[in-house]
């Protein structure tokens, strides 16, 4: 009756369960804050290297490989004009790919697990 006693696990009271939530909502909020910072971090990492990358490219194209005649011109200036347009694509795909993983890494984890 005794050994019966020692192994039987007694029901969590309401307080208890109130506060594991709450304990739980606290965990979410912190891992949303830092994935916030991490998503911050990365996209103005991101946007410095890629802008400097640009600049030189630009500079370089203008004082070195810009050929005489206007069809010259064109088709080398066309990757200067077609980067914005990468860029804005990639950067998109990019964020959402770190979003998604960082996600499906919280919901392994333990944290998220209503999804």
């Amino acid at each position: 009756s005794k050994l019966y006693l020692i192994f039987k696990q007694a029901k969590p009271t309401m307080v208890e369960l109130l506060q594991g939530i709450v304990k739980d909502i606290k965990d979410l909020e912190e891992c949303r804050a830092k994935n916030q910072r991490l998503e911050k971090l990365w996209v103005g990492r991101l946007l410095l290297y890629s802008s400097v990358l640009y600049l030189i490219t630009c500079i370089s194209v203008y004082f070195w490989y810009l050929p005489e005649q206007w069809t010259g011109r064109i088709v080398m200036t066309l990757p200067l004009f077609l980067f914005p347009i990468f860029y804005t694509v990639f950067v998109n795909k990019l964020i959402f790919w770190f979003l998604i993983r960082k996600l499906y890494s919280s919901r392994i984890n333990g944290y998220i697990s209503f999804i």
